[in-house]
């Protein structure tokens, strides 16, 4: 069959003996040359007019299969895809980039004859350069992965679904992190997987593939070589994160948080990351336990880093690149102490401003803290603080999401199917929407508009299955009356995804490669 598949129309098999019986010779018209479809977003539509010598117009006795077909460069081998089983060809395109050969197999069962029509070519290309990644897990509980396509801030958006192959079938998804957009070296553009029990590296070249997998040739030994951190190294957070439109704005250096250890090196010639640096001395074997977050400048050069020593329950300090080992904060007179007593992190945060940290107490459930820092390049400044309790803010201790505007003193969290807004200036409290289903995602989002936005994500069993996972994304106005908030931000635009996954992160992409 392969081997005519350069040929216009010809029998490839003959199932019986006709010598006395005319052949029903099959014309097909109504087709191109060529064809060209965006992944995932495109549909192919091909609807060929096909006639038999014999039978005409009448197809009844006809078996249909359209096939895509790409040759591997310097091999013999080929992959091929089924895209159909019917005359009419109506499909949305989910292959890698690049150019296949695209042709129909007529079996007719009349004479028990195949046909091969392959004059037709399939140009495939990707959509996946701006948009967001959707990040989730399937009815089974495998992890899934869509794509957000948004060529423009508002409009034009497509769902694209399964763009994860997941060989492994891991189950467990928990977060995603993209290091953002960075012309060079093209080692440093990376996605990381992370689930409950471990983490990945995942393919994600745009150039070569809309469909992505473990990728192959990451090596953690010699990414992470260092003996006192536990292997399989588990990465839980990168800092800095991705700024305003996706950029990388630290091009040389990047820092990585695992469970057990922080590292942070130049990656101008590769990404080794040797030796842990949540220690206070170079000497020492005694690593600290990191909070799963670098509070820095994401506009700025990485040179200087807070970190939370979760054992001494205080912020350290990386003044520079060249400091391996981080030192305590020197206490100064401020709106908080950097070492803490009788209180614990909750949650922290990087804005393209300042940087926030949610305490709480570890004396009672009731009493919580809002610490605000300005991190500019190698100095570190308190800024506020602020105190409030389970009475001001309703359900707080129940919270799952946190997140800060930072544009106004404004904190969103969700506490069951509500998404609350909560000002720390003036402890009002109100819950902004209640959704019909679980809220398995919420955070404010600025890095794809320069503009502050929310993200809500909800799930619902009853739905249709493609429907089940909603994507809420909503612009922020200053109509008090769409939505009372305080002294703040208003829901404006809404703008609503479906997708069948229950999303547990949703994470910005803005690179061309």
């Amino acid at each position: 069959m392969f081997g005519c598949l350069f040929s216009l129309y010809s029998c490839v098999e003959d199932k019986g003996s006709y010598d006395h019986l005319p052949v029903n010779e099959i014309t097909v018209t109504g087709t191109e040359k060529t064809y060209s479809v965006l992944a995932g977003i495109t549909e192919l539509t091909i609807e060929p007019t096909i006639t038999g010598s014999i039978l005409g117009e009448d197809d009844s006795q006809y078996e249909y299969t359209w096939y895509a077909c790409k040759k591997e460069l310097g091999s013999d081998k080929h992959t091929h895809t089924v895209l159909g089983n019917e005359k009419n060809l109506k499909t949305t395109v989910v292959m890698n980039p690049g150019s296949y050969y695209l042709y129909l197999i007529i079996n007719d069962h009349s004479t028990g004859m195949e046909w091969v029509i392959s004059d037709m070519t399939l140009q495939v290309s990707t959509s996946l350069t701006t948009g967001f990644y959707v990040l989730g897990e399937k009815e089974d509980g495998v992890i899934g992965m869509d794509f957000l396509s948004m060529p423009n801030s508002e409009g034009d958006t497509t769902m694209i679904h399964d763009i994860f192959t997941n060989t492994e079938q891991l189950k467990g998804a928990k977060d995603l992190l993209y290091t953002g957009y960075i012309s060079n070296p093209s080692v440093a553009v990376n996605l990381w997987l992370i689930t409950e029990t471990g983490s990945y590296k995942l393919e994600n070249s745009i150039q070569e593939k809309t469909i992505f997998d473990i990728d192959p040739s990451y090596n953690e030994g010699f990414t992470f070589p260092s003996q006192l951190i536990k292997h399989p190294v588990k990465v839980v957070d990168q800092f800095p994160h991705q700024g305003i439109y996706g950029k990388a704005y630290d091009t040389s250096n990047r820092g990585f948080i695992t469970e057990d250890g922080v590292f942070a090196n130049s990656i101008i010639s590769g990404e080794i990351f040797a030796s842990p640096i949540n220690r206070y001395e170079s000497s020492s074997t005694k690593l600290f336990k990191p909070y799963p977050l670098g509070f820095c400048n994401p506009y700025g050069r990485m040179s200087a880093v807070v970190f939370y020593d979760m054992d001494a329950e205080c912020f350290v300090y990386l003044k520079n690149m060249y400091t391996k080992v981080c030192a305590k904060m020197t206490e100064t007179p401020g709106a908080f102490p950097w070492e803490q007593n009788k209180r614990t992190i909750v949650y922290g945060e990087n804005g393209p401003v300042n940087s926030y940290a949610l305490m709480k107490s570890t004396e009672n459930n009731t009493d919580y803290f809002i610490y605000q820092m300005t991190i500019n390049y190698a100095t570190v400044s308190k800024n506020s603080a602020y105190s409030f309790s389970t009475a001001d803010a309703t359900d707080i201790d129940k919270a799952t999401f946190y997140s800060f505007s930072y544009e106004y003193p404004i904190m969103i969290y969700v506490a069951g199917n509500n998404l609350y807004q909560y000002n720390y200036e003036t402890k009002a409290c109100k819950v902004v929407k209640t959704y019909p289903g679980e809220i398995t995602y919420a955070s404010f989002e600025w890095q794809s508009r320069g503009e502050l936005d929310i993200v809500v994500c909800t799930y619902e069993e009853a739905a249709e299955a493609d429907k089940r996972g909603t994507i809420y994304k909503y612009t922020m106005g200053q109509d008090l009356n769409i939505v009372p908030i305080m002294t703040g931000p208003a829901l404006d635009k809404e703008f609503v995804y479906n997708t069948p996954l229950k999303v547990k992160k949703i994470e910005y992409r803005n690179c061309p490669r």
